[in-house]
This record gives C-alpha cells, sequence and structure tokens, in this order.
C-alpha cells in the first residue's frame, strides 16, 4: 500500500478531549460571525444590500469551516464526507464543494502524539514489536494514518493509526458539527437530517473500530471469490496478533495511483473503470456487501501483476436482500425509462415521504433515469466525453438552489449512489470507455 500522492502534509496535534474539540468548533463559529459582519459592513460601505446567504457562503467563511474539520478530522470531518456525497443535491454547490476537499486534506498528527498512540496500543516497547518503522506516514484520512512496518519475520506491513480521540467524540463531534452549520445558516434549519445524522454516527463507530474492519475485510475477501474476475484483484492479509482497536496492520502491497497506471500502461483507462464498475454490481446485486467509499486513494494498481489492488475496508457496507430486491426494480425501471415503475419502487425504499421530496418528484426521478444512462447504451459508453455529469447537476440544481427544497434521501441509496457518482467521476476522469449495458445485463438477469 502506498501513498495515493507526494503532497506535502501539514501536521498539528489532533484535539482529542471532548473539551478541546468543542472549543475549535465554538472558536469557528465565533470567526463565520465575524466574517459575516465584516463582509456585510463591505456591501453597506459600497451602497450595496447585503444578501444573508451569500454572506454566510462566502469563500472565507467555507475555507474555514473546511480547514477546521480537516484539523479535527475524525467525526467532525467525516460528515462533511457524508453530507458532500449527494452529488449536490443535498447542500448548495459551494458548501458542496468546499466539503468536497475533507477527502483528501486531512492533517498528520506529529510524531510526539504518534508515539502516545502507539505506547497506548503495544506498551511503552512498542519499538520492539516490529523490526523497523517509519515515522513519516504513507497516507492520512479522516480517521487515521497510515505507516509502513516491518516484522521481525520479514512481513511488509501497512500499519493503520488512528487519531486519538476520535471514536470518543463522534457523537458529540457530530452533533456539534450539525450545530454550528444550522446556526451559520449553511444548512436550512428545517432540513431533516435526522436520519443521516444517525447513520453518520453508525458508520463512524464501525469505521473506528478496526477490529471490525479486520473482520470486514476477511468476511469481504471470502466473499469475493465468487466474483468472477477475482483473479484480477489484489487484498491485503492482516496480522491479527499486532492489529488493535485503534491500529490495524496489513500487508503492504506495492501499487500506484490509478491516474498514474492509466498514463503508463495504454487500455489501462478503460480497464480499471470496467472492472471497478463489475466489481460494484456483483457487490451489490450478487454479494450484497459494498465497499461504499469511492474515493481513488482506496485503491492502486500493480502493474507488474496487472492486478488492481483494495485497500480500505471500513465503509463495507451489508445491504438486506429485501433491500437489494427493491433497489434493483428501480435501477432496472430507471434504465428502462418507466416512470411509473420507478416511483413506485422509490417510495417503497422510502422515497418521497417528506414534504420536500414529493414537491420534487418529478426531478428525482428523472435525475435516477438520467444517472443510469450507460446502463441502456449499448455498447461502450465514452465517459470522457459525455456531459452526464452536468446534466444531473443541471437536475440536482433545480432542488439545491431553492434551500426549502433541500431533501436527504434514504440512507442506504445515499452510500450506493456516492459509489456509483464515484466511479463515474473516475472513468470520466481517465476519459474511459466502458460496455457498462453489458456488464449490468450481466447482473440484471440474476435479479
Amino acid at each position: 500500500m502506498n501513498s495515493a500522492d507526494n503532497k506535502p502534509r501539514r501536521a498539528a496535534a489532533v484535539p482529542s478531549s471532548r473539551i478541546s474539540r468543542m472549543a475549535s468548533l465554538t472558536g469557528l463559529a465565533g470567526r463565520v460571525a465575524g466574517n459575516l459582519v465584516t463582509e456585510s459592513s463591505k456591501h453597506w460601505l459600497r451602497g450595496q444590500r447585503p444578501v444573508m446567504s451569500e454572506l454566510l457562503l462566502s469563500r472565507r467563511n467555507l475555507e474555514q469551516v473546511a480547514d477546521k474539520l480537516a484539523r479535527m478530522r475524525g467525526a467532525a470531518m467525516k460528515l462533511g464526507q457524508l453530507i458532500s456525497m449527494d452529488s449536490g443535491a443535498l447542500l448548495p454547490p459551494e458548501l458542496a464543494a468546499v466539503l468536497e476537499r475533507l477527502r483528501d486534506d486531512a492533517v498528520i498528527m506529529p510524531a510526539a502524539q504518534l508515539v502516545d498512540v502507539l505506547e497506548q496500543n503495544w506498551g511503552q516497547d512498542w519499538d520492539r514489536r516490529l523490526a523497523q518503522f517509519s515515522f513519516e506516514p504513507v497516507a492520512a484520512a479522516s480517521i487515521g494514518q497510515v505507516h509502513r512496518g516491518r516484522t521481525h519475520a520479514g512481513r511488509e506491513l501497512a500499519i493503520k493509526i488512528q487519531y486519538p480521540g476520535v471514536r470518543r467524540s463522534i457523537d458529540s463531534d457530530i452533533d456539534n458539527v450539525v450545530s454550528l452549520l444550522r446556526l451559520s445558516g449553511l444548512l436550512p434549519r428545517d432540513l431533516d437530517i435526522d436520519a443521516l445524522v444517525e447513520e453518520a454516527k453508525h458508520q463512524l463507530r464501525l469505521e473506528t473500530d478496526y477490529l471490525h474492519e479486520q473482520q470486514a475485510l476477511l468476511s469481504y475477501a471470502d466473499a469475493l471469490t465468487q466474483f468472477r474476475h477475482r483473479a484480477a484483484l489484489a487484498l491485503p492479509g492482516v496480522d491479527i496478533e499486532l492489529s488493535t482497536e485503534q491500529m490495524l496492520c496489513m500487508d503492504f502491497l506495492d501499487g500506484i495511483s490509478l491516474t498514474d497506471a492509466a498514463d503508463r500502461q495504454p487500455g489501462l483507462q478503460h480497464h480499471i473503470p470496467a472492472l471497478l464498475l463489475e466489481l460494484f454490481f456483483c457487490e451489490l446485486f450478487q454479494l450484497r456487501t459494498v465497499q461504499t467509499d469511492p474515493n481513488p486513494a482506496n485503491y492502486q494498481y500493480n502493474l507488474e501483476q496487472d492486478r488492481l489492488v483494495l485497500l480500505d475496508f471500513g465503509a463495507v457496507r451489508h445491504f438486506s436482500a429485501e433491500f437489494v430486491s427493491q433497489y434493483g426494480r428501480a435501477i432496472c425501471a430507471a434504465t428502462d425509462q418507466d416512470a411509473a415503475a420507478l416511483g413506485a419502487a422509490l417510495e417503497q425504499l422510502g422515497f418521497f415521504g417528506q414534504r420536500h421530496d414529493a414537491a420534487n418528484r418529478q426531478v428525482v426521478l428523472d435525475i435516477f433515469m438520467e444517472a443510469t444512462e450507460p446502463l441502456r447504451t449499448p455498447g461502450p459508453y465514452d465517459f470522457g466525453t459525455s456531459d452526464l455529469a452536468q446534466r444531473i447537476h443541471a437536475q440536482g440544481m433545480a432542488i439545491s438552489s431553492n434551500p426549502e427544497a433541500w431533501h436527504t434521501p434514504p440512507a442506504d441509496v445515499l452510500f450506493l449512489h456516492r459509489k456509483m457518482g464515484g466511479l463515474y467521476m473516475l472513468a470520466a476522469r481517465l476519459g474511459a470507455q466502458v460496455d457498462v449495458h453489458t456488464i449490468f445485463n450481466h447482473y440484471r438477469e440474476a435479479l
């Protein structure tokens, strides 16, 4: 497992107590309010009547919100990621764009804090556990950072180390961030995101238990024996003796970023998205177990072995047979452009129960049908030249441009759309041409 990029990383101690984390958000609220007064005064001096929503969504306010969440890491940062994953249909585009930065904008722990975590998990003599340990992380994200090590037996490890205080602050962090976003006006006060907030807390409790992720990895690897292209994938093994709730020790797998791989070897720009999309349909419709985080940093490619390397399993999510069956009806109806059948399937999934959802029923149906365009287009679909993302965005703006129309889709659907949308974006970034129609129909026949 190698670093996803070579960007220099900022080091800053992670606030580990609930009081210090609350103080961070309280200070941020004060700065947002101060910026509001400053910007409002500038407008009045220019003889302009300030618009409150524009002031709240100023670049300065949004950047300070994103920067503070990145420094806090953990639940605060993860909530920003979860809120932003509905491709703009939930939030105004300005805020969604800033929150999207949080996927790759974590700040690393300083060495002293890192040693504290190592001692808490492996004891004062932690350095005797390994023959070698690198203090420079090879990757950093919202919950932890990854270091390279080697056991005395010569096993190369990727050691994922959780930031201190993240797990015990999940509930308070998320509640405080939601309060901040509401008080600052960045979220409408009457927008019902209670279900999403509870789902974010549940997801974080799972993702911050590395023993749970260890089991998820082992179970996922076992389930993947059913995938017809299993030989094209590489998954790390786990060092069970060294792993703890805060430290997950996996095999270090060689690989480079997906974009680098596509640049170096012709054909991979098409092969990688095709493999990932087929894996997604297999996960959902055959295994009912989906790795729901589409961040490209969760994948690498080993050119020598010609295999896609899977790296992160904290966001593996299991879906019930009933949900998969109902979602299958919805996606098939959308692919067939059968609005009546799609509407009925979405109602069964929990859509249109809120006033906002019902008022935007046709827009939601249109977006679903638009999003399945690659699935119904015979032959290779050219993601690189398609304007599909722009069309979906334009339709989503019919909802997001009106604060009273913002809505929260059912959590299970949101996670799936997060994954599919991320795979579409990756395919577009690589300029891929993928026969999604044939891939989808292979799994549709089994529904």
